[in-house]
């Protein structure tokens, strides 16, 4: 028993198969190399840090004599820029100039390195900041390592960070945006007119459908598989997505213009955009992707709970419906006017089953309220320029 807490502090374990995520197939477990079930996980460990390496080293970087915050530039800017991409946080070109792309970075390094809360991230280097960024043997090291067999990746949701681990070594450690969240932690709820040219797997569909249509902005935590990729810019339900890893229905790992230091996509998982750019250079299809949503811990995490928020309509939506004449062999969008009257109107029933005794073309606003389909969300929207 004590050994084995001393384990789950360390933040040792194996990740295990899920068959409501697709880890246990046989393909995903030889993408994925050898990799065993966590034993004797019995509460959640969300909170503990991801282990750290230091050296105790003489730094061989010099110290800083000043905080360093966007908007500066300078040597001591190139040199930051420098360590961080060498520890895996990249930073954008290292050109000396503290801009969003290092700011972003910064903010990795805050919140999985030095621990501190992602609502109290600055996105600046202090000089004891850098006392620990200096640190020859600084390393950041898995929360599910596979003994150097396997490739895989780990999301940290409350922490809003990514990281690619190749054989249990850092390749790509980013800041992220998932799913938006309210005051108190729950998915929000969001409702769009959305075009839809993809299905719920991200395949394109032969024809656009539009929709009007609700969500829960949902990043479910839980053990899953990159399961497909497409390189560009995909147009999907609520709008544009960059080179997305599709791991989880519709959600997928992509690029985006704008990823804030806050949850604040439709559920997928938001990365920089020049990140994103070699993203898929790094991971393959059939590789495990393990995902922490604060509350258990990613084998804890039931089939039902990792699945996505599915679309329903929006129940405030105003709907136009067209019955075309029984002459015409194709139906149309323009509503005919009816010859003047003195007769009373007669209010048009709800449509039904049931066909009318005459073809009529009738436009109705209605308000309607059904279940939840099964189309899950497959992106999000396209965000507002840089």
């Amino acid at each position: 028993m004590a050994a084995g807490l001393i384990a789950l502090i360390l933040g040792v374990g194996f990740i295990g198969s899920r068959g409501g995520s697709s880890a246990g197939s046989a393909d995903s477990q030889a993408a994925s190399g050898s990799i065993q079930p966590l034993a004797g996980v019995t509460e959640s460990s969300t909170t503990i840090p991801t282990p750290m390496t230091t050296s105790g080293q003489e730094p061989t970087l010099p110290p800083i004599t000043r905080s360093l915050s966007e908007g500066q530039s300078g040597d001591d800017v190139q040199m930051l820029q420098e360590r961080l991409a060498e520890l895996g946080f990249d930073p954008g070109p290292a050109d000396g100039i503290f801009g969003t792309l290092t700011t972003q970075s910064v903010w990795a390094f805050e919140k999985l390195v030095l621990q501190i809360p992602r609502t109290e991230a600055t996105g600046a280097i202090s000089p004891d900041a850098w006392e620990r960024l200096r640190d020859p043997g600084l390393a950041v090291q898995p929360r599910r390592p596979t003994n150097g067999q396997a490739n895989h990746t780990e999301v940290y949701l409350p922490e809003q960070v990514l990281i690619v681990f190749h054989q249990d070594e850092p390749v790509l450690i980013s800041h992220i945006s998932s799913g938006e969240l309210n005051p108190d932690g729950t998915p929000a709820e969001y409702c769009e007119t959305a075009t839809y040219d993809t299905d719920a797997q991200g395949r394109e569909l032969e024809e656009p459908v539009t929709k009007q249509v609700c969500a829960l902005a949902k990043t479910p935590g839980g053990v899953f598989t990159n399961q497909r990729m497409v390189e560009g810019k995909r147009v999907s339900p609520l709008g544009g997505m960059w080179d997305p890893v599709y791991f989880n229905y519709g959600i997928a790992v992509h690029g985006a213009l704008t990823v804030p230091n806050e949850p604040a996509s439709h559920g997928c998982v938001r990365l920089p955009m020049h990140i994103s750019s070699y993203y898929q250079d790094l991971v393959d299809v059939g590789e495990r992707i393990l995902v922490w949503n604060g509350e258990k811990e990613p084998e804890q995490v039931t089939e039902t709970e990792s699945l996505p928020s599915f679309d329903y309509a929006d129940p405030d939506a105003t709907t136009t419906t067209t019955t075309p004449p029984a002459t015409t062999a194709t139906s149309t969008t323009t509503p005919t006017t009816s010859p003047s009257t003195t007769a009373k109107p007669t209010p048009t029933s709800p449509p039904t089953t049931k066909p009318r005794p005459r073809p009529t073309t009738t436009t109705t606003t209605t308000t309607t309220t059904v279940p939840p389909s099964t189309t899950p969300p497959s992106s999000d929207p396209v965000p507002p320029g840089p």
